[in-house]
């Protein structure tokens, strides 16, 4: 996913479609899972004609699809499934984490997350970094026994 937009709120509390990110950091790919990827290609193929061209949008009601709506639709699926509700941006925090776990590099999380600053993930993430100690540890000594098993043969 290219995001090269932001949908904002106007003066009136309308959401519109501008014409760039809110950052340059936000200006950014965003990779696609092979799980997502069928989901993405039928919304593509169902997507009915809109102004700014967005695949979701509010044909109903003729405007874009704002942050608050997803909110309040996200909250009303986690009721209806008996989930708790952290609002829909701990989804953001679950792909980051699932990430780190997975061994996706710090600076490459980064670009996808969109920050400006590669402190920002390090801090924000600092706890999922800080569980993978052991696993670091046993990867560094499997590289270091490597080196020593190539230096002996």
């Amino acid at each position: 996913v290219h995001v090269r937009k932001t949908i904002s709120m106007g003066t009136r509390g309308k959401g519109f479609l501008g014409d760039t990110t809110k950052t340059y950091a936000g200006l950014r790919d965003i990779p696609i899972s092979n799980a997502l990827r069928p989901v993405l290609e039928r919304a593509l193929a169902e997507m009915l004609p809109n102004d700014p061209g967005l695949i979701f949008y509010d044909h109903g009601n003729n405007r874009v699809i704002t942050t608050s709506n997803v909110n309040s639709y996200y909250k009303r699926t986690c009721d209806k499934c008996g989930i708790e509700c952290n609002g829909q941006h701990a989804l953001r925090h679950t792909f980051a984490t699932r990430c780190i776990e997975s061994g996706v590099p710090a600076i490459v999380l980064k670009k996808w997350l969109g920050h400006t600053d590669i402190h920002v993930t390090l801090d924000t993430y600092a706890d999922v970094f800080d569980r993978m100690n052991d696993t670091a540890i046993n990867t560094l000594d499997t590289y270091l026994d490597s080196l020593e098993s190539e230096e002996e043969a």
